[in-house]
């Protein structure tokens, strides 16, 4: 059985990893769209695309610790990445369409989309295949 401190110890590893997958995707994008021109969008999803793979490693490696780390963790997490991208989507379209505005919407989000993808990543994407025991260690 786990303890809450090691719940509060995996949640600040997932903030600070978070943090650093953050800006991996700002400083990609601004790097790709400065340097080759690129048009924002694909510049984005280019940064995106960089700060799934650091976000996956750190997770992996200094949030969770895998002991036993498996191809199916990555599609797991690729998984998670991408419905997370869908879930802030829809957030922000619902959000703004009902006159909120973009403010409230990254708030939503902001609230709403990392405690579900630190709960999903921890019980779902980084636990052992098997589902006969967690891969988790503290």
């Amino acid at each position: 059985v786990q303890t809450d401190a090691v719940w509060l110890g995996q949640i600040a590893r997932f903030a600070v990893v978070g943090v650093a997958a953050t800006l991996t995707h700002v400083v990609v994008a601004l790097l790709v769209t400065t340097m080759t021109g690129l048009a924002p969008l694909l510049a984005n999803l280019a940064g995106f695309g960089v700060a799934v793979f650091v976000s996956f490693w750190g997770h992996l490696r200094v949030t969770f610790r895998v002991s036993d780390p498996q191809p199916q963790h990555l599609f797991r997490f690729i998984v998670l990445s991408l419905v997370s991208l869908v879930v802030s989507s829809l957030i922000t379209a619902l959000c703004t369409r009902a006159g909120g505005g973009m403010g409230l919407a990254m708030g939503l989000v902001t609230l709403i989309v990392p405690g579900a993808s630190f709960l999903a990543a921890r019980l779902w994407a980084f636990t052992n295949i098997t589902g006969l025991r967690n891969g988790i260690s503290r």
